[in-house]
């Protein structure tokens, strides 16, 4: 079972909200926004890893798919710098934050990065969307299965007045 679509969504979801919290933290000053912030994208950086993974070992099955080389490529290589960048911006502003040095100038580059990263993730998370819905990546067709003479015509009962 590939467990890849299942777990995508956990890093895509807690880094982009990070990043928003981030922004209302740092933009606002705001200390409640900025804990969250750097709660969730921790987390999401974290959970970045695992997906990272299970991403490869998806591919080595979708490779055979028609056509699809060059966007697997592409989705591979977004999701891996995606996952990277979070790891190491995560690091950084832990050492940071440790050090209660997550003041200033360093806020704002921090965030400059960290929307860096969101774009990334929107990237890695749309070129993912365009594997399933165009080549049918990590999907098993059902309608594939059906054979033609046990196929039922569609018959609406709804009618419009």
């Amino acid at each position: 079972m590939d467990i890849h679509p299942l777990i995508a969504h956990f890093p895509i979801v807690l880094l982009l909200i990070g990043v928003v919290c981030d922004a209302i933290g740092i933009l606002n000053d705001r200390d409640f926004f900025l804990r969250a912030g750097f709660l969730l994208f921790s987390l999401g950086a974290l959970t970045a890893i695992p997906v990272a993974l299970t991403g490869d070992s998806a591919a080595e099955v979708a490779q055979y798919i028609d056509d699809i080389a060059a966007d697997l490529d592409d989705h591979d290589t977004l999701g891996t710098v995606t996952a990277f960048l979070a790891v190491a911006l995560a690091l950084v502003r832990t050492h940071f934050v440790l050090k209660k040095k997550f003041v200033g100038v360093i806020r704002y580059v921090y965030l400059v990065f960290g929307l860096v990263t969101a774009g990334l993730v929107c990237a890695a998370g749309y070129t993912g969307g365009h594997l399933v819905y165009h080549y049918g990546a990590g999907t098993k067709s059902v309608t594939s299965q059906i054979e033609l003479e046990k196929r039922v015509p569609r018959v609406d009962k709804f009618e419009s007045r």
